[in-house]
């Protein structure tokens, strides 16, 4: 039976022939790969076995070339016993193209083939699989491609050593990784370049990890680069360290961020004045804090500097102090001056009561509170009763005393709130705000007897004649209210003085 020259389901090489086994039974081998296929009754069964129809093998064969890894095999010599689809693939050829050949057939880096050819045999010979990270160069486009290749020694049928490979492309994971790594270099110049201390606490530990900027300033060795927490609060200034702990202990439990302006030693005891600041990063499934990570800056000369532009700057303010009491004598002068000024053009000499002026403007601005409230107020206009004669009888100084008596003995009748001023001669006007005619009408009566029963030490007894009037909301201006009570004064004085008349519109007079 010759049926030489039938191919290998495994490598495809044509040089599969059937084989009797001891039991008497046929298989078939290749006489490249040495794979045998299963047993059959005779070797006609045996090539129906191997035949490419085997359901078991295509299944074989199409598992190896649609995985993603690379999957091959090898002899001593470093030939392609196997191959699948992305091996061919790198190598620019097909898995019946590899068989029979070596690395250097393919790939154009004569270093990586005899890399590929030492670590085999070296697996082979240890007999112990190893996983091993190599390079490998596609052909068709010259990069070089990273794998993570793990690497298992057969004995072949024949008992010939074989090596099963599988590799995993890193190329990617390798690309992110060296682009973390630069990233992070990057990082580390630009923290040093600006002079940052970094700081990495791991609370669970109580470690604290740092970078060589934080061992240079506060005089570590360059290689001390974790410490327990207790070194750093070690360092901390005793004045400094409870306020420093407690801000700490807050952005834990709390805000989740920490800063602080604070003094920490050197080793040498060289005291530094320091901003420090961080945040937690990562909390537990209770939401406790369990890292916080951090930056610390020298501010020692920031701190001197500011120092010295207080001292400069109190010292100018000494020096300002004796310009600055002139200025405020000179100004409370001028608020003297000012508020002499304004007395003068608001008060009264002789009685000391607000003036006309004064009396006008309160007028006015009652009047604007009476539009908005829609609250009634009372007017009192009175008049000193026969006046003239005590000029006439007693002189000029005797009159001034009989108006001061008058303005003081008003002002005591009147309630908290009320408002009186002199409008002129012997004439006073009184406001009564919230007051409604039968109210005035008492404090008027108030004012009136109470003028009659206190004579003046000279003169004696004074009367004094009142109108009162009611200013209201339906009324144009306050200016109608002041003429119903003087109206109302007239009418006291026509109708014998010393005496209360109140008049509700202009039209009441007869």
């Amino acid at each position: 039976m010759n049926r030489s020259g039938s191919p290998c389901r495994f490598c495809h090489s044509p040089d599969a022939v059937p084989v009797q086994n001891l039991d008497l039974s046929w298989a078939m081998r290749c006489q490249a790969c040495s794979a045998q296929g299963p047993s059959a009754a005779d070797a006609d069964q045996a090539w129906v076995a191997w035949a490419p129809s085997s359901h078991g093998e295509d299944l074989f064969r199409t598992v190896i070339d649609e995985s993603p890894d690379i999957i091959l095999m090898k002899d001593w010599d470093g030939r392609f016993l196997l191959g699948n689809r992305q091996l061919a693939r790198l190598y620019g050829t097909t898995p019946e193209g590899l068989v029979g050949h070596d690395d250097g057939a393919f790939n154009p880096n004569q270093e990586q083939v005899a890399f590929y050819l030492e670590n085999v045999r070296s697996i082979m010979r240890a007999g112990v699989t190893e996983t091993v990270m190599e390079s490998s160069t596609d052909v068709e486009t010259g990069e070089v491609r990273h794998f993570q290749s793990v690497k298992k020694p057969l004995n072949g049928p024949d008992g010939r050593p074989r090596i099963l490979v599988i590799a995993h492309d890193i190329t990617d994971l390798k690309r992110a990784h060296e682009a973390i790594e630069e990233r992070e270099r990057s990082y580390a110049y630009a923290m040093d370049a600006a002079g940052e201390g970094i700081w990495d606490w791991d609370i669970r530990s109580n470690i604290v990890t740092h970078n060589v900027k934080w061992c240079e300033l506060f005089g570590f060795e360059p290689h001390e680069l974790a410490h327990p927490i207790e070194d750093f609060t070690g360092l901390l200034h005793p004045d400094d360290r409870a306020e420093v702990q407690q801000v700490l202990e807050e952005a834990l439990t709390g805000s989740g961020s920490y800063q602080h302006e604070h003094r920490m030693a050197r080793r040498d005891g060289t005291v530094l004045h320091v901003f420090d600041r961080g945040k937690v990063v990562e909390r537990d499934e209770f939401g406790r804090a369990t890292r916080m990570a951090g930056a610390v800056s020298d501010i020692t000369a920031r701190v001197h500097d500011e120092h010295r532009l207080r001292v400069t700057t109190e010292a100018l303010i000494d020096a300002n102090i004796s310009l600055e009491s002139k200025v405020e004598e000179r100004t409370a002068e001028l608020a003297r001056a000012n508020e002499g000024l304004r007395t003068l053009a608001w008060r009264d000499a002789l009685t000391g009561l607000p003036n006309r002026l004064a009396g006008m403007e309160r007028l006015t601005s009652e009047f604007a509170r009476i539009k908005r409230s829609d609250v009634a107020s009372s007017i009192l206009m009175m008049d000193v009763d026969l006046f003239k004669p005590v000029n006439d009888t007693y002189g000029h100084g005797a009159g001034d005393d009989v108006l001061c008596h008058i303005a003081t003995l008003i002002r005591q009748s009147l309630r908290v709130g009320d408002f009186v001023a002199r409008f002129g001669g012997e004439e006073f006007m009184a406001l009564l705000p919230d007051t409604d005619l039968a109210g005035a009408t008492v404090v008027a009566e108030k004012i009136r007897t109470t003028i009659e029963q206190s004579p003046e030490r000279t003169v004696g007894t004074v009367t004094i004649s009142i109108g009162a009037a009611l200013a209201d909301s339906s009324d144009p201006d306050m200016d109608i209210a002041v003429r119903r009570a003087d109206a109302a004064l007239y009418d006291a004085k026509r109708s014998g003085r010393n005496r209360v008349v109140t008049l509700v519109r202009v039209d009441d007079l007869a």
